[in-house]
């Protein structure tokens, strides 16, 4: 028995940059999919803007989250102890007799590779914020 050459080892070959591609494609829509949930988002309300900053203190600024500014940008940020530092703010303006709430990540940690550290904890708190402005005004519009 010799070394297989031929069309087994060209099928091998084919096969394994198959397999490669396959990993890069799903890791780069992986990260794709990961960034995009914590984009700047845009809500345009009824509510006051008082009542936009309880909903984020609420929302956001929830399970070892606290408000580190209570300016406008609002910010939350994470503790210190889950040992990746996070911030999402939340910028109130007003606009047409409309409250317009711009919410967004402005302090998030990549890993080795440029990938999101903790993503999910963004994505969630982002979207506890949109759906509780959605919840308390039917005819908001978010953007983003």
């Amino acid at each position: 028995m010799g070394i297989a050459t031929g069309a087994a080892s060209e099928g091998n070959s084919a096969t394994s940059a198959l397999i490669v591609a396959v990993i890069i494609v799903v890791y780069l829509g992986y990260s794709a999919f990961k960034r995009h949930g914590f984009r700047p988002r845009r809500v345009e309300t009824t509510l006051s803007g008082q009542q936009l900053r309880h909903v984020f203190k609420k929302k956001v600024a929830r399970n070892g989250w606290s408000i580190a500014d209570d300016g406008n940008p609002m910010i939350a940020e994470s503790a210190m102890p889950a040992g990746i530092r996070q911030q999402i703010s939340l910028r109130i303006s007003e606009a047409n007799g409309r409250t317009i709430g711009e919410v967004a990540a402005i302090l998030h940690e990549k890993k080795a590779f440029g990938g999101t550290a903790k993503a999910y904890t963004l994505r969630w708190r982002m979207n506890a914020f949109i759906a509780q402005v959605r919840r308390l005004d039917s005819s908001a519009k978010v953007m983003g």
